[in-house]
């Protein structure tokens, strides 16, 4: 269960099994998307917007929305809107360009710019399709990972906010067409991550800060009428842990002990993570049998063994001790248990 994304789940299951030499199935992979899935029903024919590196158009697609368009393909249909961000010329049929090699093919490194030039090579969804337009505002606009370009990002879904699904359309047009308001759902709220830089770097989270200030500015202290963040900490990834984990218990066989309605029949489902304020604050919102592992690898570098704002239960060195330090607490459970 991660807060990273912008690739399908099968994806990264096979990412997993490569590292770590065992075999992974989708169903044991959660993204900071892949709760988003439980929105299909209502989505599924809305026009939708969708945002983040990667090839989250496909992610998106393939959990079933099915008019559903890119920033970069909506930036693209209205340049003027986004001046400082560039695209390329649309091919024509007499440079007969050959197709661009699908993102689910190349290497991870290569994943965004492979996406964008599949989506370049479709039809235009907002001049073909008619999506964005008083015919067919948004609906929802879904930030599915981080963007590759936020100041293009931000101004579009500023633009369609405040246009109620027209990103050309003025605050005043849409009140008078009695447009309802856009939704905006963000998949996780991480202000910082960790990579190999010696400092934390900003995260969806910041994305999402900066987006509601613009918005909050240019509406005199207003906000969007409906707001969603999923990812860790919020409750929704772990409730979908739980249901998996059951699911995967009962198709290998496990004898589950008899509990009452409502309770897991876990003894310890154990979070492992780097940062305090996702990972470790998650795992004790979810309350048991949700342990917090939390680990000295990434974004929590100290002071001290444990983070003072979101304590974890166990807190230790890296992954390999936090393996170990789950296996002794569940081994002191049983004892204890049979005492």
């Amino acid at each position: 269960m991660t807060n990273g994304g912008g690739v399908c789940e099968e994806r990264k299951a096979a990412q997993l099994s490569g590292w770590l030499g065992i075999r992974v199935a989708p169903s044991q992979v959660i993204l900071s998307h892949t709760p988003m899935r439980d929105l299909v029903p209502q989505l599924a024919e809305a026009p939708v917007l969708v945002s983040g590196r990667g090839d989250v158009l496909a992610v998106a697609r393939g959990y079933g929305l099915g008019r559903v368009l890119h920033t970069r393909q909506l930036g693209r249909a209205m340049p003027a809107a986004t001046p400082f961000s560039s695209y390329p010329p649309p091919a024509s049929a007499a440079q007969g360009a050959a197709a661009p090699a699908a993102a689910a093919s190349v290497p991870e490194s290569n994943i965004t710019a492979a996406a964008a030039a599949a989506q370049f090579a479709e039809p235009c969804p907002v001049r073909h399709l008619g999506l964005a337009t008083e015919e067919a505002p948004i609906h929802t606009v879904l930030v599915m990972a981080d963007p590759d370009d936020w100041y293009r990002d931000a101004q579009l879904i500023c633009d369609v906010l405040s246009g109620a699904g027209v990103p050309a359309r003025s605050p005043a047009a849409a009140a008078a067409a009695g447009a309802a308001p856009v939704r905006l759902v963000f998949s996780n709220p991480d202000l910082l991550w960790a990579n190999e830089f010696p400092k934390n770097r900003f995260g969806q989270g910041a994305f999402a800060h900066m987006v509601l200030s613009l918005y909050s500015r240019l509406t005199c202290g207003g906000r969007p009428a409906h707001v969603t963040f999923y990812g860790k900490p919020n409750p929704q990834p772990y409730r979908l842990a739980e249901r998996l984990l059951l699911a995967q218990a009962h198709e290998l066989g496990l004898a589950l002990p008899e509990v009452p309605t409502g309770t897991l029949p876990f003894s310890g489902i154990y979070a492992v993570g780097d940062n305090p304020a996702a990972d470790v604050r998650g795992a004790n919102q979810a309350g048991a049998p949700w342990v917090s592992v939390l680990v000295r690898t990434g974004v929590f570098q100290g002071p001290g063994p444990n983070c003072d704002i979101d304590t974890a239960r166990i807190a230790v060195d890296d992954v390999a001790a936090g393996v170990e330090a789950a296996l002794h607490h569940t081994r002191s459970l049983r004892w204890h248990s049979m005492r």
